[in-house]
């Protein structure tokens, strides 16, 4: 069933119920109010009555039948009857005799006093319509006590009610269909933009990502509705985005060492060429193969964080343990290119991460120091914590990195500006490929860390690397210590 003819069909029914509560409590209120109008005007009838009895005294019946006459010789309607009955309830008196009217009368004293009023409604078996009697016990003279009763046929009251039942059956009427018609234009002025999203979203697809919902400025839930999937098809669109500049870049770097594999090997298949330009092509083969394999590496290690692989087993980490390793294996390099290698570890700094990722963004932080870095430079790493957090600092004062290319270090396969690669290639070095650095912050990411550089030209670089430290693992030493 579609929205709009459920949120019809809710909105007829909950309409609906809601009339037919006003209409029945419309009803019992006017029934209520009518009857006691009846109680009211025959309390005062009885009283009347009484008063004839007790102005006619101990005379006959005659005056008294003459008198009542003339009290209901007004009324257009026989709808009212002056009745005396004795304490056994047998008629005595009757302004008219009304045969659906019990003779004797049921009359039951028990806690009744003289003077008290009560009230009965008579509902005889074939009669179309009740009646309510009103009755009294009163002290005549020298008649003794007697019943003194009035009773009103109830027959135009269930008329009226009759007829206000039938207004409110049309009433009813009338809102069943005004509700359904209503709901039902309602529903689809209301349904409207979402079937404009839904034929605009049909036409999006992975090569029309540019499309976007249209909103109201009104900030309701749809116009919020809207709001969201936009901003969904902008991470989708800037994702796809990516997904295929990462292959263009990908296939453009696998692109450079094939072409060379492919030119050593017809260089060493060439009828001109001799042992030694064969050994030739083949050393330069398998430093192509190595690039290959970094390559491969590295496109593995972010296809692994992308779907959320990247990190194998963790344990605890001694961060500091893990720098002094990493400063031992580069120690050998920064001395032959002259540049001064230095930590300051003054904290003991637990993480719960993988051992191999932690060593690999510190490689390839310190790896980038020492390459843009010249000779007589320094790279120093400072530890410290501090709010449950690690935090490493890997400085240098080399070339640096022009601020506007700063926010592009952690975009796939970006590298540097011209004077970071001529200084590489300078030095020997291969450029890279551009994904040291994302690697890095994709580790990060997944260790619940950051890292982010500053820098400034010809005055060096620093990385700031923050790890969330292990409470239980340091909470641990504390008290083995």
């Amino acid at each position: 069933m579609k929205i709009g003819t459920r949120l019809t069909l809710w909105g007829t029914i909950i309409t609906l119920a809601t009339c037919a509560a006003v209409c029945i409590t419309l009803y019992i209120g006017l029934s209520v109010s009518l009857h006691r109008e009846v109680d009211s005007f025959l309390e005062g009838e009885v009283q009347e009555f009484l008063a004839i009895l007790l102005e006619e005294g101990p005379g006959g019946f005659d005056a008294i039948e003459a008198d009542i006459q003339r009290e209901l010789g007004s009324r257009a309607r026989n709808d009212l009857t002056f009745r005396l009955l004795d304490l056994e309830g047998r008629l005595i008196l009757a302004s008219h005799t009304d045969p659906e009217l019990p003779d004797p009368w049921i009359f039951k004293r028990a806690g009744l006093k003289d003077s008290d009023v009560w009230f009965d409604t008579v509902s005889p078996d074939g009669a179309n319509h009740s009646t309510r009697a009103c009755s009294t016990v009163a002290e005549l003279p020298q008649r003794g006590e007697h019943i003194v009763q009035a009773t009103y046929s109830l027959v135009g009251v269930d008329a009226e009610l009759g007829q206000f039942m039938r207004l409110e059956l049309m009433v009813l009427s009338a809102a069943l269909v005004c509700s359904f018609l209503g709901g039902r234009f309602f529903a689809r002025k209301s349904l409207k933009p979402i079937q404009k999203m839904t034929e605009t979203a049909s036409a999006i697809n992975a090569s029309n990502l540019s499309a976007r919902l249209e909103h109201a400025a009104n900030f309701d839930e749809i116009d919020q509705l809207a709001r969201v999937l936009n901003e969904m098809l902008e991470r989708l669109e800037r994702q796809v985005q990516r997904i295929r500049q990462f292959t263009a870049d990908a296939a453009h770097e696998l692109r450079t060492p094939i072409a060379a594999l492919r030119g050593n090997a017809e260089l060493a298949l060439g009828e001109a060429a001799d042992a030694n330009r064969r050994r030739e092509a083949l050393e330069e083969s398998i430093e192509e193969y190595d690039r290959l394999s970094r390559l491969t590496e590295d496109l593995l290690s972010l296809a692994r964080a992308d779907a959320g692989q990247l990190l194998s087993a963790r344990q605890p980490v001694d961060v500091g343990k893990a720098i002094e390793d990493v400063v031992d294996l580069f120690s050998a390099l920064a001395e032959e290119r002259g540049i001064e290698l230095s930590t300051s570890v003054g904290c003991n700094a637990v993480i719960d991460a993988d051992p191999g990722r932690v060593r690999q963004v510190l490689s390839n932080v310190f790896d980038n120091a020492l390459k843009f870095t010249d000779r007589g430079g320094e790279v120093r790493a400072v530890l410290s914590t501090a709010h449950d957090k690690a935090f490493l600092t890997i400085s240098d004062n080399g070339i640096g990195i022009e601020h506007e290319n700063i926010p592009k270090l952690f975009d796939r396969f970006y590298r540097a500006d011209k004077a970071r690669s001529r200084s590489s290639s300078l030095k020997g070095e291969s450029n890279g490929f551009g994904l040291g650095l994302p690697i890095c912050y994709s580790i990060m990411a997944a260790h619940g860390g950051s890292i982010r550089v500053e820098s400034s030209v010809g005055r060096g670089t620093s990385v700031f690397i923050e790890f969330p430290l292990s409470i239980e693992l340091d909470k641990a030493t504390e008290a083995g210590t």
